[in-house]
């Protein structure tokens, strides 16, 4: 039997409680920075991997049309529970979204791009970037790659509710981030899975951007504007 993907063993069963800190409350700050230029967009905003659906509830709260994919059922089930997203979500692996273009912006946030091999994800961007509208956004929310490197924590754990324990192992492979998650209860192991995200330069971005008909107009240190430092890389493209 082939093995299971990375990214399908581990946005399933756990990761909400391996994540719950990034929350509905979490989300709703960091879209605000972005929605200035969002609500001027030529169309309508895309959430690619939108997950449980935490940032595309705050867009639709924000007055903005919004639509999301994601290819984890146990993450979509969550979605749909919230009235906002209803009805407007759809299961997709992103590198093969079966929608049309058009859109006036898609955003990846939480690190939702580099999950791929070095040409799958040039493809994926190619791919997103076609989709959509002249003059549209393609904004990408990732790590800013010095400070992870040095700030990167090799090995932590955490207790959370009814004696679960929750342990990451971390290192770099290349350039590519691999963290390793366990989650146990009573010494007994519930569940487990490997992440493995390539880290991008400015530079590198840059270039996939260029190669898929679009142009890096702006970099933001974070996600709530362009002088707010929060580590990150939020690169604007346009096509």
């Amino acid at each position: 039997m082939p093995e299971i993907p990375w990214w399908q063993a581990a946005f399933a069963a756990g990761y909400e409680q391996v994540y719950a800190h990034r929350n509905d409350a979490a989300a709703a700050a960091e879209i605000t920075g972005l929605l200035p230029r969002l609500s001027r967009a030529p169309g309508a905003v895309l959430d690619a991997g939108c997950g449980n659906g935490r940032h595309l509830q705050a867009l639709r709260a924000a007055g903005l049309s919004a639509f999301g994919f994601d290819l984890s059922p146990q993450l979509l089930a969550s979605a749909r529970i919230r009235t906002s997203c209803q009805g407007r979500l759809v299961r997709a692996d992103m590198r093969v979204p079966p929608l049309a273009g058009g859109w006036g912006a898609i955003v990846l946030l939480f690190t939702a791009f580099g999950y791929f091999d070095d040409a799958a994800n040039a493809a994926l961007l190619r791919r997103l970037a076609g989709m959509l509208a002249p003059g549209g956004w393609l904004v990408l929310d990732l790590p800013e790659p010095v400070r992870l490197r040095a700030g990167l924590v090799a090995a932590s754990e955490r207790s959370g509710c009814d004696g679960l324990v929750i342990r990451e192992r971390r290192r770099l492979v290349g350039s590519r981030v691999e963290k390793d998650v366990t989650m146990t209860r009573a010494g007994e192991v519930l569940t487990s899975w490997r992440e493995s995200v390539r880290i991008y330069e400015a530079a590198e971005i840059a270039a996939l951007a260029g190669a898929a008909g679009a142009t890096l107009v702006e970099t933001w240190p974070g996600l709530r504007g362009p002088v707010n430092d929060e580590g990150r890389h939020v690169h604007w493209l346009r096509r």
